[in-house]
């Protein structure tokens, strides 16, 4: 009788409670394709890449059960909408995949389409992809979505042949033998071109959009909205795996395997085509050409930045009789203050957005204005405007322009005379409707070597009684010296970059003709010991400066006779007392220079060690400079598993077994856990 009573208790109990209570989330089935560095698969076959290990720190913190399938785009969404698995990472959304997929909010990343194309074949604008075959990825958004490549072809009614393929790697192997002329990829993905012998990158981008993940319409929330919590908490804190993980993507492995590709081919082309003597003769001659050339901008710097010291106290002069000289002079000048310096954060566009808000601040009488320069067509493109809904009048050229006499001038019936002289309808029908009428117009042109390249034109409403002072012209012209000093300063900030650091690689190749051991060492030494500045979480100004130690490190070894660095075999005692002077030798030459004094002492002390025991001044533990013990970190780990004619190289494994043997005495111990962790990361 309790056999049969505790039976009906469970029974009863199972039809209250149809499903038993559940601390865990079901298993996840995830699918992913080839889609690199996003998600991929690695050699191994598991999958990679940095939506894969975000994904995957998501999963581990919410204690989801899941598994990865591998497949292919077209697979995915199939896979997708049957059911066979839960969710599809690396997506992008739209209005008709809205109808049927749940996405998540917070992008992983932006991306775009993009167009490379076969070496036979030059593509420049839309228009080049008249009469060529085309290959794209099955359902790829980038091809077939409303925003896709198809779409805007069809468009401009261009007769193009589209073929699809299972994969991107299927469509650049079909570009690189010429079957299809191009192929549409994701512009992260085009990188991969360099893999091939006959692909080359085009201008083409469109369809940018945000990367996300999809499940089907209703089901499997709980993961979108997991995604969304953690991608809100990482994208705000800059410490955060996100930004960890990102540097690590598209920082290191996407640059430097670029980076590697294209000096591999550059010396290959150079041992080819000159001999020793004759590179030291174009190195020397490169480098006169360049300070003459420098000289010369240096010479204009100063010419214009007299002449507008001379408009700066015409403008104080112009407003002193009517009391306005302390408002408009200050604002003037910490406009100077806050936008002639030349840096990352300022570009063109941006000064001349602040160079038409300033001139709407000091011409008074101005009702709208707008700034504008031309595209690399030759295209009218309005950067920015005031008081008025930007236009957009692309598709009118520099040439159909009227071309008025002068720099700064005031016009009546600007508008019909710039219509009227437009000699395409379609041209007139585009001013027409993004431009009005006025009463006057203030205009405003920049010129480079002679040439227009911009302008701002200010603009008085029709109805108006006010009209333009003759002070504001001297406003306006004060206000073009300024614009064009900043654009001289831009030219001589990226003239003297420039030539800064070809004199640094200049010096690296004049090295590496003296040294035949060592090609090539100083290029990787310099970017193991960037990478692991970054890893430690040094600044950006401080990473570049180990870097290019890095480049220069051996660079005295170019005052040790080539006998001695080139012998084959052990050296005798005085010839290694000789070579250990090469630090002592490089610092001699680098401090002397203003491009390189800052970088002179740590290559001073790249050969000292913790214990002391180091050379040339046998310095102990902090004593040496951080800089330095990084890059003997690098060096000694390059040295190791690198092949000599003296010696054979070891495996990346023993190299690091070898650096952890030596902390404390040859190496900084925190320094050297930090890089160990660094390349053992890197090479899982």
């Amino acid at each position: 009788m309790k056999k049969i009573i505790l039976t009906f208790l469970i029974l009863l109990i199972f039809i209250i409670f149809p499903s038993p209570i559940s601390f865990a989330h079901d298993k996840l089935i995830i699918g992913y394709y080839d889609d690199y560095p996003l998600i991929f698969r690695d050699d191994s076959g598991n999958p990679s890449g940095f939506s894969i290990d975000l994904m995957n720190e998501v999963l581990k913190k919410e204690n989801y059960e899941f598994e990865y399938v591998y497949g292919t785009w077209a697979e995915m969404m199939e896979w997708l909408a049957d059911g066979e698995i839960d969710v599809v990472i690396d997506i992008l959304r739209n209005e008709r995949r809205d109808e049927f997929y749940d996405f998540n909010e917070i992008p992983f990343f932006m991306s775009w389409g993009a167009v490379c194309v076969n070496d036979k074949h030059k593509v420049e604008s839309i228009f080049d992809l008249e009469g060529l075959k085309i290959g794209y990825m099955d359902r790829d958004y980038y091809a077939v979505e409303k925003t896709g490549i198809i779409d805007k072809t069809d468009e401009f009614f261009l007769d193009v042949e589209y073929v699809s393929y299972d994969t991107y790697d299927d469509v650049f192997k079909a570009v690189n033998k010429n079957e299809v002329n191009a192929g549409i990829i994701n512009k992260l993905t085009v990188n991969q071109i360099y893999e091939y012998n006959n692909i080359k990158e085009t201008p083409l981008m469109f369809a940018a959009s945000g990367i996300r993940i999809a499940v089907l319409e209703g089901k499997n929330k709980k993961i979108i909205e997991d995604v969304d919590k953690y991608l809100a908490i990482w994208q705000s804190d800059k410490n955060s795996i996100y930004y960890e993980l990102y540097d690590y993507w598209f920082d290191y492995l996407v640059n430097n395997n670029l980076k590697a590709m294209y000096y591999e081919n550059r010396f290959e082309i150079i041992l080819l085509l000159f001999t020793i003597t004759l590179i030291i003769v174009y190195l020397r001659m490169k480098l006169y050409f360049k300070i003459k050339k420098l000289n010369k901008v240096n010479k204009e710097l100063k010419k214009v930045n007299e002449e507008v010291e001379i408009n700066y106290n015409e403008v104080k002069i112009l407003y002193n009789d009517v009391g306005l000289l302390a408002n408009k002079f200050e604002k003037l000048t910490s406009f100077i203050g806050e936008n002639m310096e030349v840096s990352q954060q300022s570009s063109e566009e941006f000064f001349l957005s602040e160079l038409l808000r300033k001139s709407m601040e000091l011409v008074e009488e101005a009702d709208y204005g707008i700034v504008y320069n031309f595209n690399e067509d030759g295209e009218l493109v309005v950067i920015d405007s005031v008081n008025i809904k930007r236009p957009n009048l692309k598709g009118i050229n520099k040439s159909e322009l009227i071309r008025f006499k002068g720099n700064v001038m005031v016009i009546r019936g600007f508008f019909n005379k710039v219509v009227n002289n437009l000699n395409k309808k379609s041209s007139k029908e585009i001013m027409k409707k993004e431009m009005k009428d006025s009463k006057e117009a203030l205009l405003l042109t920049f010129r480079k070597k002679r040439k227009i390249f911009g302008g701002i034109v200010l603009e008085i409403e029709k109805d108006s009684k006010k009209s333009f002072k003759k002070n504001s012209k001297r406003i306006m012209n004060a206000l073009r010296n300024i614009a064009e000093s900043y654009f001289l300063n831009v030219s001589y900030h990226d003239a003297n970059e420039i030539f800064q650091k070809e004199l640094v690689l200049s010096m690296v190749q004049m090295l590496e003709i003296h040294d035949i051991y060592t090609k090539g060492h100083s290029e990787v030494v310099a970017n193991y010991a960037k990478r692991l500045a970054m890893y430690i979480g040094l600044d950006e100004k401080k990473v570049d400066e180990i870097y290019w130690a890095g480049l220069v490190h051996d660079i005295g070894k170019v005052l040790v006779s080539k006998d001695i660095i080139n012998k084959k075999g052990k050296l005798a005692i005085e010839e290694y007392e000789e070579i250990k002077k090469h630090p002592v030798f490089g610092y001699e030459a680098l401090k002397e220079s203003k491009t390189t004094e800052n970088i002179a002492e740590y290559v001073l002390y790249h050969h000292e060690r913790i214990d002391g025991d180091g050379y040339p001044e046998g310095l102990k533990g902090n004593e040496i400079p951080l800089e330095s013990r990084i890059i003997a970190i690098a060096d000694s780990f390059d040295a190791m598993v690198s092949n000599r004619t003296y010696k054979e190289s070891i495996s990346k494994e023993e190299a690091l077994k070898e650096i952890k043997v030596n902390l404390d005495t040859q190496f900084d111990s925190k320094l050297g856990l930090k890089f160990i962790e660094m390349i053992s990361r890197e090479e899982k």
